[in-house]
This record gives C-alpha cells, sequence and structure tokens, in this order.
C-alpha cells in the first residue's frame, strides 16, 4: 500500500494526470478515503494552481507509513486484546 501511495504522492506532486489516472485505476484506489480519493480526482481535472498541493494525499500516506513502521518495529508494543483465561466451570 504505501508504495502505492508514494506513486500516487509522486504523480500528484508532477502534475502527471495520465499516471493518476492510471493509479486511480488500480483496485487499492477502492481502500483510499473519500478525502484523498476526491483530492486526487481534483488533481486530474483541469490545471490546479502552481501553490497547489495534495496535503490530503501526503497526510494519509505518512499516517499509513508510521502506522506500518510501527508494525514492523519490535521495540513498538502491539495493541492486541488482553489474553483469554480458561476459567474451570467445575470450581
Amino acid at each position: 500500500m504505501l508504495g502505492y501511495l508514494d506513486g500516487l504522492c509522486d504523480a500528484l506532486l508532477a502534475r502527471d494526470t495520465d499516471e493518476v489516472r492510471r493509479l486511480l485505476d488500480d483496485p487499492l484506489a477502492a481502500t483510499l478515503p473519500p478525502a484523498v480519493h476526491a483530492e486526487a480526482r481534483r488533481g486530474t481535472s483541469g490545471h490546479p494552481p502552481a501553490s497547489w498541493i495534495p496535503l490530503q494525499t501526503l497526510r494519509f500516506t505518512h499516517q499509513v507509513a508510521h502506522l506500518e513502521g510501527a508494525a514492523a518495529d519490535p521495540a513498538v508494543p502491539m495493541l492486541r486484546a488482553p489474553a483469554r483465561t480458561r476459567t474451570s466451570a467445575a470450581a
């Protein structure tokens, strides 16, 4: 997912509308939050101002990178449901 998002950010920042459209046709696009998907669509329509940046897409990419990094780092405790202990019904 992170590679897909990096490619989408790169394409949006480069204003490569063909690449953005290709990425939005990818099945992974269905997993994008609505704000990110809408922002990418806006990036392909017309000519966004020179100062336009895909802020929602960059923010979401940062969040995913943080979550994937935390999940891969053994030093970061994972959130887990408490372990269930068996209790004897005949006790």
